[in-house]
């Protein structure tokens, strides 16, 4: 086997590969997303590093939940385990009229 052939299988050939495209997708892609070099990074650091699949997969997750949208305001209701009250708040429901 040729020297330059080892080389071509190794790691640091990866991570040189990695590099390159990198360098040619910082100044020629133009799209939104995530950059093929970054998830090829991701990958390689996720093989040598227990914690970052468990982050990466975290990662996925956490994009895929919906968010919803609330009102932003404390909550209305109160529930009072220990003194065994509750105070149940209703808002008002307000009618428009259409024409």
């Amino acid at each position: 086997m040729s020297l330059g052939f080892l080389f071509a299988m190794s790691l640091p050939a990866l991570v040189v590969a990695l590099f390159v495209l990198a360098v040619v997708e910082r100044f020629v892609r133009r799209k939104k997303g995530t950059p093929l070099s970054t998830a090829g990074i991701g990958e390689l650091g996720a093989t040598f590093e227990a914690g970052k699949r468990d982050e990466l997969e975290f990662r996925k997750e956490e994009r895929q939940l919906r968010d919803e949208e609330g009102d932003a305001a404390p909550p209305r209701s109160r529930v009072d385990l220990d003194g065994g009250s509750a105070v149940l708040r209703v808002p008002t429901q307000r009618t428009s009229r259409s024409r």
